[in-house]
């Protein structure tokens, strides 16, 4: 049993590790930096936005786009 908790504490240790390492780090007053990371969060959210509405839209049966 504790062997079991040691392995899940490792493993997620470990997904916390890699997600964090993607994460830009922008020291406290520098703006510039501070608003590249907002403009490239913001992209990449429209994006995954754009992606799930075309999803949506071909799910919409045939008979509903008639109308």
């Amino acid at each position: 049993m504790n062997k079991i908790k040691i392995i899940l504490v490792v493993l997620t240790l470990n997904i916390t590790s890699s997600l964090s390492a993607e994460e830009i780090k922008c020291k406290t007053f520098d703006i510039g930096c501070k608003t590249k990371k907002f403009i490239n969060e913001t992209k990449e959210f429209q994006k995954k936005g754009l992606e799930d509405s075309k999803k949506q839209i071909k799910r919409i049966p045939d008979n509903l786009k008639k109308k």
